[in-house]
This record gives structure tokens, C-alpha cells and sequence, in this order.
């Protein structure tokens, strides 16, 4: 596949400012730069610190020497002269043969007050000369002196400190030219090798930018270790919404097929209704009129519920209610429908229970256990609605003494639109889909069992407790 270009991955970048590729090519050459100053300064370290110790060593050396051939030719000024210029000539040849150029010196051979010798720097440009004045080290000469006290002799020397020139604006050049020289060729190959090492990444996006929106399906596995996490997630993120637009699919398409009945029954008495005369057809099909808006009115408002319950857990706000009071009005809002039918719905709960959730759905769910525990309930029965503090979290539990559900149906009745087989009392099937969806935004589990006795149905809602 070809590689997409910059311009033409451009509109899919949105608003990102940054390169990930700059970046890494921006820490080549940071760290290479720290290396190369690191190098420096240790050079530098080793002229001012390992040169002068070696150069004192040296100027002392040769000091010695100087003393020596004093020591021998002192009543002889001209071979005094000439030793001296031959010891200079050994040295400078020993600097040469080491591959560098020869410290420059100032020397002085004095008997008492009398100065026999003296060997001055020569021309230097615009360098300075040693202070002969100064009897002391300094930051750009050593200084030594030795003696023969038999002869009164003192030798003075001076020698520039070695290396001291990389200091210079010529020695800095020098050192900072194989650096400029190599750094465009460096950075060229780096930026050649990072291009291809990214160019796996910019494929990647190059495909999916490619993609229609219809297109979900997995990208190709990748052969590089650090991109396979990448891939992985997207492709897990395709499978979930592909999931996802499935159960959707799947909810419109039973939503529709539920609500098709009582629209089809709602269509066929309004049509009776224009023709039938007063009497007792047209109370008749008033009523089933009537019904049939009831029962497309509960379907509707349990579809809504199941959307709202329908919501990832991640973006609904949680916010802490006090369960108990959520209960008592819950309950107080079916207590027309219990009374009707002459059952008692009792509610067995501490004073207070805070709790973080969501209340709408909290409140849906709710709803639907009462109101399954009543519609499917005896007349003249109990219902018994509690909330527990218990170690794990918090329990609800709703138990009535009606039929209560087969253990092999319990699993089944959780699917949306089922209903027992048999059943005379009217539904939707959404009510214990609305309690399992409802739960699980809040991390909670659902439980199906049999009432006291065996008789009748026991649902357990726990909330885990709070870290």
C-alpha cells in the first residue's frame, strides 16, 4: 500500500500541532549535542587540570636539567650558552616526535646578585609573555626554581601551560569542526532512518483514514512490537462497536415489531368507531381503543427507560442520593396499581443509605421490580421491598408471592421483550432488561431466587461497596 503523504494525511490530523517525528529527531540531536559537550568539557578538564600537573612535572624536569649544565659551565658563559641552546633543541624535538608543538619558555640562571643566562620567549603575536617578575604558577605559566647552594646558583624557568591554545578562538574552531562537518551528514542519515522506521505508523493511519464509516471491520496484524498494542486496541474498538451497532439494530427492529400490535389494534378500532353505531360495539371498541394507547404508551416508556439504561456507565454522572428516600417515593408513585388490587407493599430499610448513582435509572429500576412484584402478585398479597447494609455493599431486594420464575427461564427473562410462556397478564418484557442494564451502570449484580418458602420470586440487586 502506498504510504500516505503529510498533505493528504493532513485533514485527519484535526488540531495536533506536534510531531512525534520531530520530537524523536529533536532527542537525536539533543543527546547527540550533550555527548559532544560532554566529550569537551571533559577535554578540557584533562588540559587544565592533567596538562598542568604533567607541564609542572615537565618544567621541572628540564628545570633540573638547566641546573646541571649551570652547575658545570657556570665560569664559562659560552658553553653555558651553547648546553643551554642544545637542552632547548632536545626539547623541542621531544615535542615534536609526540606530534604537538613545544611549549614556549623563559629561563634565567643567576649566581648571586650576577645573571649569567637568560633565554627569553620569542616572538608571540599577540600573546603574552610571562611576567619574569612573578616567581609563582599562574592560570597560563608554571613556575620553578631550583638551587645549588655550593655554587650560589639559582635557575628560574617559566613554561606555558600545554594546551593552553584550546582555549584560544583557534583551538575551539578546531574542535567544533569535525562537529559541523559530520552533523549534516549524521542528521541526514538519522532523519532517512527515522522516516522509514515511522513510515509502518503513518500506514496504519493512512488505512484507517481510508476507511467509510460502514467499514468496521479489523485492521491487518502488524509484524512491529510497538505498534501490535496499537492495532490491537483499534481492532478491539471496531469489535465493540460493531457490537454495539448490532444490539442496536437488533433493539429498532424488535422495538418495532413490539409496538406493531397495539398500533395494528388502536388502527382497527378507530375504523370501527367511524361506523359503528351507539351501543354496545362502540363502548366495546372504545375500550380496546383505550387499551391498546395504554399498551403502546407502556411500551414507549419502557423503551425510553432501557435507552436511558442503555448508557455507558463512563459517561453517566453518579452522584450520591440517599436509596432509602429514592425507594419511599418510588414506591409511593405505584401504590394506585397495588391498591387496586388490594396488596401491601412494605418497605423494610434503615432511616438513611447514601449511595453514589444515578436516580434516574436507579429509579427505573426500581419501578419495574415493584411493579412486576404487584402486577404479578395475588390479590390481597404481600410485597416486600428491603434495603441491607451488608459488608460486601448494599442490598436491594424485592420479594412477592406470586408464580416466581422458573430456574431454568431465569437467565432468559433478562433478554429484552421475553416473556414466560403462558403469561395472561399484559407486558413488554423490558422490565428485567431495564433492572439488568440499570444495574450494571453501577457495578452492581442482579440475582433471581425463590421467595420464602419456595413460593413466589426473590430479586437481589447488590451494590459493591465503595472503595
Amino acid at each position: 500500500m502506498k504510504s500516505a503523504t503529510a498533505a493528504e494525511l493532513a485533514p485527519a490530523l484535526g488540531g495536533a500541532t506536534s510531531s512525534l517525528f520531530g520530537r524523536t529527531f529533536g532527542a537525536f540531536c539533543a543527546v547527540l549535542l550533550l555527548i559532544w559537550c560532554i566529550l569537551m568539557l571533559r577535554e578540557f578538564h584533562d588540559v587544565r587540570v592533567v596538562n598542568t600537573r604533567n607541564g609542572q612535572a615537565a618544567n621541572l624536569l628540564w628545570a633540573e636539567h638547566a641546573r646541571m649544565h649551570a652547575s658545570l659551565w657556570a665560569a664559562q658563559p659560552e658553553r653555558l650558552q651553547a648546553a643551554m641552546a642544545e637542552l632547548e633543541h632536545l626539547r623541542e624535538q621531544e615535542w615534536m616526535g609526540i606530534g604537538y608543538e613545544a611549549p614556549i619558555i623563559a629561563l634565567q640562571v643567576w649566581q648571586g646578585e650576577q645573571l649569567l643566562f637568560r633565554q627569553g620567549p620569542p616572538e608571540m603575536g599577540d600573546r603574552l609573555t610571562p611576567d619574569e617578575q612573578r616567581f609563582e604558577s599562574d592560570a597560563r605559566w608554571l613556575y620553578v626554581e631550583t638551587r645549588v647552594p655550593a655554587q650560589d646558583l639559582l635557575v628560574r624557568r617559566w613554561q606555558e601551560v600545554p594546551g593552553d591554545w584550546h582555549f584560544s578562538s583557534d583551538g575551539l574552531t578546531y574542535y567544533a569542526r569535525p562537529l559541523f562537518y559530520s552533523l549534516p551528514v549524521m542528521l541526514l542519515v538519522a532523519w532517512l532512518l527515522l522516516r522509514a522506521g515511522f513510515a509502518p505508523l503513518q500506514r496504519i493511519g493512512a488505512q484507517i483514514a481510508q476507511r467509510s464509516a460502514k467499514d468496521l471491520s479489523a485492521l491487518p496484524p502488524t509484524p512491529y512490537r510497538e505498534l501490535a498494542p496499537v492495532v490491537n486496541s483499534v481492532n478491539d474498538l471496531m469489535s465493540r462497536l460493531q457490537e454495539r451497532l448490532a444490539r442496536e439494530r437488533e433493539f429498532l427492529l424488535d422495538a418495532a415489531h413490539e409496538l406493531k400490535t397495539p398500533l395494528a389494534v388502536m388502527q382497527l378500532n378507530a375504523e370501527s368507531l367511524q361506523d359503528a353505531p351507539p351501543g354496545e360495539r362502540r363502548n366495546e371498541s372504545v375500550a380496546r381503543l383505550t387499551e391498546g394507547v395504554k399498551r403502546a404508551t407502556h411500551t414507549v416508556h419502557q423503551l425510553l427507560a432501557l435507552a436511558r439504561s442503555g448508557t455507558d456507565q463512563e459517561s453517566t454522572a453518579l452522584m450520591r442520593h440517599d436509596l432509602v428516600a429514592l425507594a419511599r417515593d418510588r414506591i409511593a408513585l405505584s401504590s394506585q396499581l397495588a391498591l387496586q388490587r388490594g396488596i401491601e407493599v412494605e418497605l423494610d430499610a434503615p432511616e438513611s443509605c447514601e449511595l453514589a448513582l444515578n436516580r434516574e435509572s436507579v429509579g427505573a429500576l426500581i419501578d419495574n421490580l415493584v411493579d412486576n412484584a404487584v402486577k404479578y402478585s395475588p390479590g390481597g398479597s404481600l410485597v416486600k421491598v428491603g434495603i441491607a447494609v451488608r459488608q460486601d455493599g448494599i442490598e436491594l431486594s424485592v420479594i412477592d408471592q406470586g408464580p416466581g420464575i422458573p430456574p431454568a427461564l431465569r437467565r432468559k427473562v433478562f433478554e429484552r421483550f421475553f416473556r414466560l410462556p403462558d403469561q395472561i397478564q399484559s407486558g413488554s418484557g423490558l422490565g428485567l432488561a431495564i433492572v439488568e442494564r440499570a444495574a450494571a451502570q453501577h457495578g452492581a449484580a442482579v440475582s433471581l431466587g425463590d421467595g420464602p418458602q419456595g413460593c413466589g420470586l426473590c430479586v437481589l440487586v447488590l451494590f459493591k461497596a465503595e472503595a
